[in-house]
């Protein structure tokens, strides 16, 4: 089959998916804001900045992990989608070309039975007369002077 399907192409979909940054949630919203993280940080209140650090890193793997399987289940069922109309129309050429080969062997054995008879009857008649000629053969191999008789008769026909 010229176009089989490719066991290692896998996912016949491109994946669309980017992670989100949330650049503007992790960069300070202003000085303001970015002073107060100094000055927590100085005082010792670390937890704060820690428990804020830690609900956006939730929130970000929260977010791409909800992407990234949304992302692969559309491209399963685009894949599979692909997949399916890969399949059908490989089952239709199979079909077609089958279809094909039963028209002709169809025709073949119609038109073909008479000859294929005919043949046979050459053959048969070929093999007898081989075997007329290995029997001629062997016989002239037995017989002693059937060799000389045959080698002195070829100069005189000749001659003659």
């Amino acid at each position: 089959m010229p176009h089989a399907l490719d066991p290692e192409c896998g996912f016949r979909v491109r994946s669309e998916f980017t992670f989100y940054e949330y650049r503007d949630v992790a960069q300070p919203a202003s000085p303001v804001r970015w002073l107060a993280d100094l000055v927590l940080g100085l005082v010792g209140a670390r937890w704060i900045i820690s428990n804020e650090a830690r609900e956006f890193l939730t929130r970000l793997l929260e977010t791409n992990s909800t992407r990234v399987q949304s992302d692969v289940l559309n491209r399963v069922q685009e894949s599979r989608g692909k997949l399916e109309a890969e399949i059908r129309k490989l089952l239709h050429e199979v079909s077609r070309i089958a279809e094909q080969a039963l028209v002709r062997a169809r025709k073949v054995r119609e038109e073909g039975e008479p000859a294929v008879q005919a043949e046979l009857r050459r053959l048969d008649d070929l093999e007898h007369e081989v075997a007329a000629i290995r029997e001629s053969v062997f016989r002239e191999d037995m017989e002693p002077n059937a060799m000389q008789t045959s080698t002195l008769a070829l100069p005189e026909s000749a001659n003659g």
